[in-house]
Formats: structure tokens, C-alpha cells, sequence
């Protein structure tokens, strides 16, 4: 992550292991024999699953037996950030020993700061950085004054879209959730019969003392040898009345994944606000081609939907991309939005539940969502890298 500027707070923490620590050979090892992990390189030797790492396949026994403890090759660091608005902001660095390594930022829903592959970052970051919750500025689009950009920013939970009033009640640019710390964090790093497996867990309650009451729970897990992660949030109203259930997942692809060369990668059923050629025409920084819209994808015989942003320019033309797979029943708008300006250079490919728009609007058109007391919603998202020709034209090929 060697892309971070010295403004960046975490700089030396990232670079080193002298922070504290939960990896490595802590976890029992598991005797049975799971499923394989999400985001799992899983090959077979002898009909059983193996991490393949570095170019060879692994059982457990012996890929353990090469190292001190698992943090050597793969796992999960905790820290504190400890400089202006970041200060006191807890984050959890991942690595997996391919090359893929994100940031969750714990203390900011649990949502993903950055990303990279062999060094390269996958998603813009921001003028902002990470900044502390402590910080946010709830009223009108405060939001933006605490952005990160990030691999996602979630959105929600009971708007997601533009501020405005609604029924009385004011609701900030894309809500309340990317701001609110995480409860009961919980870091398991494990064998599951030959998979190392690193999973986050933990908890964000948007709550009032008299009315509303909803409960995310986030996991994140990936494993050793992976290029990818599955975000799963469970979403359940705890409160006594139904409320608003708005999400977006606001994932934004930067350089050098996006460049002026770079291309999506979807199938695209239909479009409403722009053109599917308008908006992937990416031009060089400083440009205004600002704008965007909805975009309904196809789903393949799973229901799975799939994007991806890539560069077959980068490395020479080896060619680097980042992509998301979803449910397109729980997820079945993508809003777009673009910037090619200097300094916020990104796009955003955002899976959300609705057609999103202000809360008023949304009620106005017969588009707001509701969740009612006790009822939960589950979302599932694998992000990860694309590395080479190879795999690029592979996840093209499953698209319907």
C-alpha cells in the first residue's frame, strides 16, 4: 500500500508488524473439513481442497510446516490510527499472501478504505483519508467532508441517496451507517481443514432512544492464497415500528484500474438517466465528465450479477481490473456516478435496493423500501482483483 502519502496516519503501521497484532497460529486449527472459504483459491491434490500460494498447492501440515506462525504469509493486523481526524480510528490491515491486501476501517462501519494487488491500488481514496467517526457532520452533504472513497462506503440504512426532509425529518447526503464504530468486533484466523481462513466480524446499530432501531451485522472473510473477499451483511429492525430500508454500496474503482483505457465489464438489461456509452467514455484528468444513472444488470443462472472495472493497458497490456459479484435479487439497481477531475479521478459502481433519490422523492414514487420489527434482509458482495489477460477474459466469459 505504498500509494498512501505522508499525511496518512497509518503509513508506518502498514509497513510494519509492530502494531497489535491478531493473526497467525493464535486459532486452534479446525480437525473437520469445511466448505470452502469465500474468496478461497482452492485447488485439489489427492480430492482434497488446498491453498494454492506462490504457484504451488498446500495442505495445511504443509504449508505450516515451512513457516513460525501463519502471520508470516497471511493474516490479520489490528490498529489504532493516531494523527488529526483520524486519531483513535481502530483498522484491521488484510493479507492474504497473493498479492491482495485491504484495510478495514472498524471504527467506520467496517467498510474498506483500500485495496491493492501487488502493490497497486484497486479504488480512489480520497482528499479526506479515513476520518474519525467523531467527526462526521450529519446535516445536508457533510458527508462529503468525511469520504474516504474507498473499495466501498455503505449507504444507508434508512436513506441512502441525496439529503433532503422528509415527513419532518432531515436526512443527511447517503446516511447515517459509514460513520457509526463497530460493536462486539470478533477476528477469527483459522485452518478449516486446508484453507487458512481470516474472518471479521462485527456489529453497527443506527439507533434513537424512542423510535428507530436497526441492527447490521457485517463478515468479512477471505483466506490464504485469495485475490478476493465476501462482505455478507445481515440487516434485521429491532425497533417496535417498520422504518426505512435503503443501501447502497458505494464502490469506486480508481488509478490505475481507471484510466482513460480503461473498460466495464457488465451485461446490461436496461438504463435509465444516461447511456451505457456515455458513461464509460473515461477521459484524462482534469475533464468535468461528471454524471451518471441506473443501470438494471442481467443475472446468470445463480441470480449472480457481475461487474468489473479494468485497465488492459496497465503492466504493458498485462492488464488489471477490480470486480464485484451480487445477488441481483437483494441488489437490483446499480447507480452509477463519474468524476474525471483532478484529484477525484473515480466512478462509482454502486449496487442498492432501490432506485435511489431523496426519501422524499422516493416515497413520492412509490420507491421506498421498508423493513419491518424483527424482519432481516441479507446482502452478499465478493469483491477482488483481476490480474492478466487470463483472468480478465475469464470473468468475461461467465457474463450472461
Amino acid at each position: 500500500m505504498g500509494f498512501l502519502t505522508r499525511r496518512d496516519t497509518f503509513r508506518s503501521a502498514l509497513a510494519a508488524f509492530a502494531v497489535k497484532v491478531i493473526l497467525g497460529n493464535r486459532a486452534a486449527r479446525a480437525s473437520a473439513q469445511a466448505a470452502p472459504a469465500a474468496g478461497a483459491n482452492v485447488q485439489s491434490k489427492g480430492g482434497t481442497a488446498v491453498t494454492r500460494l506462490y504457484g504451488n498447492d498446500y495442505k495445511s501440515d504443509e504449508l505450516f510446516a515451512y513457516v513460525g506462525q501463519m502471520a508470516q504469509v497471511a493474516g490479520v493486523q489490528r490498529f489504532e490510527l493516531t494523527e488529526g481526524r483520524a486519531k483513535g480510528t481502530e483498522c484491521a490491515r488484510v493479507y492474504t499472501g497473493s498479492g491482495f491486501e485491504f484495510l478495514v476501517v472498524l471504527d467506520r462501519a467496517m467498510d474498506i478504505a483500500i485495496a491493492s494487488y501487488n502493490g497497486a491500488p484497486l479504488n480512489w481514496y480520497s482528499q479526506t483519508g479515513i476520518v474519525a467517526p467523531a467527526y462526521y457532520e450529519p446535516a445536508g452533504k457533510g458527508w462529503d467532508r468525511s469520504f474516504f472513497g474507498g473499495l466501498n462506503t455503505t449507504c444507508g440504512l434508512r436513506c441512502a441517496g441525496h439529503d433532503s426532509i422528509d415527513k419532518g425529518e432531515p436526512h443527511g447526503l447517503h446516511g447515517r451507517i459509514s460513520s457509526i464504530p463497530a460493536e462486539d468486533v470478533n477476528v477469527t484466523t483459522e485452518w478449516r481443514g486446508d484453507e487458512y481462513v481470516m474472518e471479521l466480524k462485527g456489529l453497527m446499530r443506527e439507533a434513537h432512544a424512542y423510535q428507530d432501531n436497526v441492527i447490521l451485522t457485517r463478515t468479512i472473510t477471505t483466506k490464504a492464497g485469495a485475490k478476493s473477499f465476501v462482505l455478507r451483511d445481515e440487516i434485521v429492525n429491532e425497533g417496535a415500528s417498520s422504518t426505512q430500508h435503503l443501501v447502497m454500496y458505494h464502490v469506486n474503482p480508481g488509478f490505475p484500474v481507471l484510466t482513460e483505457k480503461s473498460t466495464l465489464l457488465w451485461s446490461i438489461d436496461r438504463v435509465d438517466g444516461t447511456t451505457e456509452e456515455e458513461f464509460v467514455r473515461f477521459v484524462k484528468p482534469p475533464a468535468r465528465a461528471m454524471g451518471g444513472g441506473y443501470f438494471y444488470h442481467r443475472a446468470d443462472a445463480e441470480g449472480k450479477a457481475r461487474a468489473a472495472c479494468v485497465n488492459p493497458d496497465f503492466g504493458g497490456g498485462q492488464g488489471l481490473g477490480m470486480y464485484i459479484v451480487y445477488d441481483l435479487a437483494a441488489l437490483p439497481v446499480m447507480v452509477t456516478w463519474k468524476q474525471m477531475a483532478k484529484h477525484a479521478y473515480c466512478i462509482g459502481i454502486e449496487p442498492a435496493n432501490a432506485k435511489i433519490n431523496t426519501n422524499a422523492r422516493m416515497r413520492e414514487a412509490g420507491d421506498m423500501v421498508t423493513i419491518e420489527p424483527g424482519e432481516k434482509r441479507v446482502y452478499e458482495i465478493e469483491f477482488g482483483a483481476l490480474s492478466g489477460r487470463k483472468e480478465i477474459d475469464a470473468f468475461r466469459a461467465l457474463l450472461p
